[in-house]
């Protein structure tokens, strides 16, 4: 793939200081350029010839440009952020509309958003905007080794980094394990973000739950609200994250594979799917990766490490905390060996 140009077009420091977080966050096929409005743009741009024209709001742009050149905004107004603008005949719409006051790397991850729906290319690992970073876990072949496995390493992850375990999977025997049986839950947590975004923090400090090694948050108590949330929901649940939270890693249980655990896994570094070594794991398996290629061609399949977890005898012990056995035992070994990602 060729590199993708990024024109900012403004005067103000804002627009400085924007053009160089963006370079900062960039991967190796962007290139960035700043272009103030007093410079002559009728020249500038059309011999530049930008991919994605990034503008402040009030920056009349060029229209001699390509018709593939995808124009955005920068807005103050929040609650028209993402709305379309109008067209004219030499140039795309200016597609969409980003709030400006709020981290760099989030509007780099909108910018792409917005010029990969535009465009029809699949930009995979787009760019470097994760503050937090977020590893997902799926399990295609039985997921009765999906809620431990996923639990042991955020366990062994909390040893480094301030670790937050969220879970979407439905009956994943977690109240049980972490003896909450009632109680607020992954559902609350979406609508509150509904209501109020600004009081977020709030929110989130009410469905917190805390176990020794890390935070985490109770999957939905009706599998039913799996499928209520909305693609809007979880961009937003990701970026209030990022923005006020201290948290430096999530890990997400996927325990069901519907819109929300794809959204998920598009966002996440990396994915570790669970199959089990059998006739059946390799049909399951092969289905699997048929569906990805075919419905989201390298977004999610690059990302994915296939893992055989075992759980044989002597695995866990009778008697002993399993969540003391999840961190520190046999199971916990495995888990650090089929990852390699934490010691």
């Amino acid at each position: 793939m060729g590199k993708i140009k990024l024109a900012v077009i403004g005067t103000s420091v804002y627009a400085q200081r924007l053009t160089g977080c963006i370079q900062k966050n960039a991967p190796e096929y962007l290139e960035v350029f700043h272009c103030e409005a007093k410079e002559d743009l009728s020249k500038v741009l059309p011999r530049l010839q930008p991919d994605i024209l990034l503008c402040e709001q009030e920056i009349q742009t060029e229209k001699n440009l390509s018709r593939q050149t995808v124009q955005i905004q920068l807005i103050d107004d929040q609650n028209l952020a993402g709305e379309a603008g109008g067209s004219d005949q030499n140039t795309k719409q200016i597609d969409k509309k980003i709030f400006r006051y709020q981290r760099g790397s989030e509007i780099l991850r909108q910018v792409f958003q917005i010029y990969e729906q535009n465009s029809k290319k699949n930009l995979v690992c787009r760019c470097k905007t994760a503050e937090i970073e977020m590893t997902a876990f799926y399990a295609p072949c039985g997921h009765e080794l999906l809620l431990p496995f996923s639990v042991s390493y955020a366990a062994l992850c909390s040893a480094h980094t301030k670790v937050l375990y969220l879970n979407l999977s439905e009956f994943s025997g977690m109240r049980i394990l972490f003896g909450d049986r009632d109680g607020t839950n992954f559902s609350d947590l979406i609508y509150g973000i509904r209501q109020k975004n600004e009081r977020f923090p709030l929110y989130l400090q009410s469905v917190l739950h805390h176990a020794e090694q890390f935070d985490y948050v109770l999957p939905p108590a009706n599998p039913k609200d799996l499928y209520e949330i909305q693609e809007q929901d979880l961009a937003c649940l990701l970026t209030l994250l990022q923005q006020q939270t201290q948290y430096k890693k999530i890990v997400w249980n996927c325990g069901t594979l519907n819109h929300s655990s794809e959204q998920i896994m598009e966002s996440c570094s990396k994915i570790y799917c669970l199959v089990r070594e059998s006739i059946f794991g390799r049909f399951r398996k092969t289905e699997f990766e048929q569906f990805l290629r075919k419905q989201s061609p390298g977004k999610i399949l690059e990302k994915i490490q296939f893992v055989n977890p075992q759980a044989g005898n002597g695995i866990f012990t009778a008697g002993v905390d399993v969540l003391t056995q999840l961190q520190s035992g046999s199971f916990a070994a495995q888990v650090r060996k089929l990852t390699g990602e934490v010691s």
